[in-house]
């Protein structure tokens, strides 16, 4: 494609000092928020952005979050929305350290953040502006700062010299949204940002944007459509797909022309989950067989210690990081692993299936299609069924709540799922038809879904937002500075726990492991107890949210309605829902 002739021409404008080049560039690269956990370091941005607001000049939104972890999450869900890199500023080594387990979830989940953070000054007898002045710029300084989570970057650097900060941060932005996406990291000592300037270069944004997707190889994508349309028992297996919206009707396109069952991962909404094609979040019940597999866009298409495909089916994997090179030991057996974007090649699919299908074939395909069809209604009658008789039971299960759930919010309803055990409750019952409708972190790192759901209701305003989350993903995603920061930058969302009060899947895994163990015999679940519970509503209320504490199973829908009326209003709410203990 042509490069327009605006994108293609380097700018000049005029900044004073290093931090407004800074700022310059968040703009250039439409950067609408900058999530920000301040310290001694940050300020000369945070002043670049006061005089640039006072003089009419463009600067972003900032976003002052109490804690590292809202800042990291609240970027993380505003990406998955928008697919737009967002900054996220913090205090030197104790701030980058603070990011932890948000950035595991960026680097697994694939998100593009420009991660920046202030370095300890890096003279000390007074020789430039921003020298230091205190007793804690000895102590932060550390011998590599991003050493420390190089592991989970795409890429870092250090500025050293404000002549080529435009250069640096160009490329900082340019390697986080190239696919697959990805942190960066950016140290910025406070001499450079406080050095004087005159002018600064904004590169041309068209020269120095992501790079294009790869295409699928038309050999290959040939061989898996034949083998599809000849297949007796086709499988498709999906994850994060649908972070292109393109990718949800393609993959029905494709599903239906085959007439393969289809198995989302809830990581993003890639396949409706009222279509009568879809098959669950778990391959386990159809892989072993399956004859011919395909997996889009996937992780960990199963589990070998549980399931494995048959020995003679025939496995293909596209995906755009076809062979996990972050992941050290990653084997699974495939015939075909195409290296592609997904939302180009799925649509080549659907047509040389099309065109691979003779009269036969579509007399099989349209039989396999009315049978899967009439296996998953049924499936969806029994599973509503099932969660209809509990609505008499003296305690709410998790079945009843995620079935209210689904009576309560519209298809248009952005949900973010940190439910953990029972996020597959959540995707059995809280259906999901429409792209861009359902959120999870793609890590495991915990405390990701309350600074998700303030970033996705900063990236669409207008639409309601759904957390859904564990106690002990509530109490990780540090609530007090979440709320806080949804109530003073008016971005209500709807959050909803499913409290156990138990860290269940620490003891779930323990009694797979030990099916006779101590603590079953003796009722002692060591270190796993989060009883008694936080009074989470009470909480909520310290933090000017509406909290609502529920506890039967006749008051989970007129609490729901109430909670969706005050997010509705503007009012950031909790619903603490206690359900059954597992």
């Amino acid at each position: 494609m042509a490069i327009k002739s605006s994108e293609a021409v380097e700018a000049k404008v005029r900044v004073d000092y290093g931090a407004e080049a800074f700022v310059e560039m968040l703009n250039a690269n439409q950067v609408e928020y900058l999530f920000i956990n301040s310290g001694t370091d940050t300020f000369p941005i945070q002043e670049a952005i006061a005089k640039f607001l006072d003089t009419g000049r463009r600067a972003p939104s900032v976003i002052l979050c109490p804690d590292e972890a809202t800042a990291i999450s609240a970027a993380h869900g505003y990406f998955m929305v928008t697919r737009r890199p967002q900054v996220v500023l913090v205090h030197v080594d104790a701030g980058t350290l603070q990011l932890g387990g948000g950035l595991h979830n960026a680097q697994r989940g694939r998100i593009g953040i420009v991660l920046c953070a202030g370095r300890a000054p890096m003279t000390f007898e007074g020789e430039l502006p921003g020298t230091r002045t205190r007793t804690i710029h000895w102590i932060q300084e550390q011998l590599d700062q991003a050493g420390v989570l190089r592991n989970f970057t795409k890429w870092d650097y250090e500025l050293r010299r404000t002549e080529n900060i435009q250069h640096v941060m160009q490329r900082a932005f340019q390697v986080a949204s190239s696919e697959p996406a990805g942190p960066v990291y950016l140290a910025l000592p406070r001499e450079v940002l406080m050095m004087e300037m005159t002018e600064m270069s904004i590169p041309a944004a068209g020269r120095h944007g992501p790079v294009t997707t790869p295409q699928a190889d038309s050999g290959a994508i040939k061989r898996i459509a034949e083998a599809l349309v000849k297949a007796e028992n086709p499988l498709i297996i999906t994850g994060y797909s649908g972070r292109n919206h393109s990718t949800v009707t393609a993959l029905v396109d494709l599903a239906e022309t085959v007439g393969a069952p289809v198995v989302s991962e809830s990581l993003y909404m890639n396949f409706p989950s009222t279509h009568p094609l879809y098959a669950g979040v778990t391959p386990n019940i159809y892989l072993g067989n399956a004859d011919v597999i395909l997996v889009v866009d996937q992780d960990v298409p199963y589990i070998p210690a549980h399931v494995k495909p048959g020995p003679d089916a025939q496995i293909f994997h596209i995906d755009i990081d076809p062979i996990k090179q972050s992941i050290p030991l990653w084997v699974f057996p495939t015939d075909v692993a195409v290296h592609a974007d997904s939302a180009k090649a799925l649509p080549s699919l659907v047509d040389a299936a099309r065109g691979a299908i003779s009269a036969a074939d579509q007399a099989r395909i349209d039989e396999r299609y009315q049978t899967i069809r009439e296996r998953h209604e049924q499936r969806r009658q029994d599973a509503e069924q099932a969660a209809q008789s509990h609505a008499k039971r003296a305690v709410i299960t998790p079945e009843w709540l995620s079935y209210c759930i689904n009576q309560v919010i519209d298809q248009d309803t952005v949900v973010i799922d940190e439910c953990v055990t029972n996020s597959p409750t959540v995707a059995a019952y809280v259906q999901r038809s429409q792209p861009g409708t359902l959120y999870k972190s793609g890590g495991a790192s915990l405390g990701w879904g309350l600074g998700g759901a303030l970033g996705a209701k900063l990236a669409a305003p207008n639409r309601m937002v759904a957390a859904v989350l564990g106690d002990g993903a509530f109490i990780y995603g540090c609530p007090t500075s979440t709320l806080w920061a949804a109530d003073a930058h008016d971005a209500p969302f709807l959050a909803i726990i499913y409290n156990n009060q138990l860290h269940y899947a620490t003891k779930r895994s323990l009694e797979e492991e030990f099916p006779d163990s101590y603590a079953a015999r003796t009722n002692n679940w060591v270190g796993m107890e989060l009883s008694p519970s936080v009074d989470f509503a009470t909480l909520a209320q310290a933090c000017r949210a509406y909290g609502e504490t529920v506890d039967h199973p006749d008051q989970v829908i007129p609490a729901l309605e109430r909670a969706l009326q005050e997010v509705k209003g503007g009012r950031t709410a909790v619903l603490d829902v206690r359900i059954e203990r597992p």
